[in-house]
């Protein structure tokens, strides 16, 4: 009997140090690959898309998990054109940014945002075009917008 209240009291302890890590609130990432960096627009390798794109940013769309449905992500919901060329969505509303110590979010998500986020990309007058010298899109590229 003493064994096993003995290893009750180690279970427990045990049980109790292995959650402290869990308080600390740390996001720890595990990824096949090392990511060339994290934000995926510049960079194309499996990797850096898997560790950037899904666990740090939202899209517009989000297919459902294990599936290839689409549906909606930052946008509530969508109309396409007759002849397929032009989408317009429609924004979720009450969308927050995320606070750290060098940036204080000063509105909500809006469409400036979304447009932003194409125009540094395709607008090579754009300054976040080139914030690290010499990067391409070529995602974005080949979508040929």
């Amino acid at each position: 009997m003493k064994t096993l209240t003995r290893s009750l009291l180690i279970a427990s302890a045990l049980a109790i140090t292995s959650a402290v890590p869990a308080m600390a609130k740390t996001f720890v990432y595990c990824s096949e690959a090392s990511p060339e960096g994290f934000d995926p627009s510049p960079y194309t390798a499996g990797g850096t898309f898997d560790a950037s794109a899904h666990p740090v940013y939202n899209r517009l769309t989000e297919f459902k998990k294990g599936t290839t449905e689409v549906e909606p992500g930052l946008a509530e919901k969508w109309d396409v054109s007759s002849d397929g060329l032009e989408y317009t969505f429609h924004l979720r509303k009450g969308v927050k940014w995320h606070s750290n110590d060098k940036f204080t979010p000063s509105r909500d998500f809006n469409a400036d945002d979304v447009i932003f986020s194409y125009n540094r990309q395709g607008d090579a007058k754009n300054p976040w075009n080139q914030y690290i010298a010499g990067i391409t899109y070529e995602y974005y590229n080949s979508m040929e917008m």
